[in-house]
């Protein structure tokens, strides 16, 4: 099975190289992995081979004791600055979180498993990719009204949201899993435009479908970097659940671009004592008489993970993949 001109193996020893790479340049990916680090700080006294010195106020504005530990004979401390000391190894102390690499092998396992159905599922609903690289009038030319930019807005999103938490549950740092979350989703996505759509006889590439995608990846990074994006979000919902009519994974038809519904979204307390509740702008496409005209919705409606976070922190971060979700009562504007 060849995805465009890229075999599926490629891509398989790509997200390999990501996941499975050496103990080594994993723990060099944590920013906290201390792997060079000369001092260990204890609240407790360590081996009895190492002398404990209590200096009062060591950290900048610190009130407390803060007793250092440096490992090797009691003799060893000359009363010199540390600054000028020759450090000393001494026994790794940090409390940092590692990478778990049975974990890691789950997320990899599960990384490959979503690459070859996904790519698999889109050559099923899109055809295979022979033909010679082409463009494509994707903003007005398809007839969508943009629903199709905004649904590669949302695969960049979320996908970048979803592979960062991912990450992290595996135990990769907050830096690691952003560049990681960032590179894979930015990888996959253009793949899909190149060399797969743009190939493809029947599809081309889309500058605006990548731009999109892009702009996707950029805003979950910063949502997650700025507090002033916290309660700001983007989620989907249909005109028709699409789970009870059997609709396919990838839309092919207008009915089934027309069926989804793309949110802005802003949670707010309103008179409740906690953030459950979502207001929301909407965005869609109808039909009448085989013409396309755009609609737009407000609604009122949850935040799932939020409403989970009420019987308990461990539901909510259980429950965060159904943020992509927006249950709402809706007005047509």
């Amino acid at each position: 099975m060849r995805i465009g001109k890229l075999p599926i193996s490629l891509l398989l020893t790509i997200i390999g190289f990501l996941l499975f790479a050496s103990p080594d340049f994993a723990q060099s990916l944590h920013p906290n992995g201390v792997l060079d680090s000369r001092y260990a700080f204890s609240d407790s006294t360590l081996a009895p081979g190492n002398r404990i010195l209590t200096h009062a106020g060591f950290f900048e504005n610190s009130s407390s004791s803060t007793r250092l530990s440096l490992h090797g004979h009691p003799d060893s401390y000359s009363g010199r600055s540390l600054a000028s000391r020759t450090p000393a190894p001494f026994a790794h102390q940090s409390r940092s979180r590692r990478v778990d690499y049975r974990r890691a092998a789950v997320l990899g396992t599960g990384n490959a498993a979503a690459l070859f159905f996904g790519f698999k599922g889109a050559i099923e609903a899109w055809g295979e990719s022979k033909g010679a690289f082409h463009l494509k009038d994707d903003w007005n030319g398809d007839n969508l009204k943009q629903t199709d930019e905004l649904s590669h807005f949302m695969w960049g999103y979320k996908m970048t949201q979803f592979l960062f938490s991912a990450y992290r549950w595996s135990g990769f740092s907050t830096e690691a899993s952003h560049a990681i979350s960032v590179f894979q989703t930015a990888l996959v996505l253009t793949m899909v435009e190149y060399p797969m759509d743009a190939h493809n006889p029947e599809q081309g590439f889309g500058v605006s479908d990548l731009a999109f995608a892009y702009a996707g990846i950029g805003l979950a990074y910063l949502k997650r970097r700025l507090d002033a994006l916290d309660d700001f979000d983007f989620k989907i919902s249909w005109k028709r659940n699409v789970f009870f009519s059997n609709q396919p994974m990838f839309a092919q038809t207008y009915d089934e671009f027309d069926n989804f519904i793309y949110w802005l979204t802003y949670r707010t307390r309103l008179f409740l004592p906690e953030k459950i509740v979502c207001l929301g702008l909407g965005y869609s496409a109808t039909r009448r008489g085989g013409v396309a005209r755009r609609q737009v919705f407000a609604g009122a409606g949850l935040s799932l993970p939020d409403l989970a976070g009420l019987f308990g922190e461990k539901l909510k971060a259980r429950a965060g993949f159904l943020g992509l979700f927006y249950p709402n009562l809706r007005i047509e504007l």
